[in-house]
């Protein structure tokens, strides 16, 4: 699978805002997303999709968000 990287500049308060969402996340999936994996669940979230394609890393979207159901009811 291709994979592509997209750079993306945001400013300090969204940044904030994504760190804090990452920490949120965190009680729910045992681990610390990290920022891509946020973006990527933001992503899902407004296009309607879901990334179950495994990322370079080993990892899955869909095993990072096993326990979030909390974090869509809010």
């Amino acid at each position: 699978m291709s994979r592509n990287q997209l750079n993306i500049r945001v400013s300090d308060e969204l940044e904030s805002l994504i760190d804090k969402k990452r920490i949120d996340l965190a009680s729910t999936m045992k681990i610390i997303p990290t920022r891509s994996d946020v973006v990527r669940y933001a992503l899902e979230s407004y296009l309607g999709i879901t990334m179950s394609e495994t990322d370079q890393d080993g990892r899955t979207t869909d095993k990072l968000k096993k326990g979030t159901a909390a974090r869509t009811a809010k």
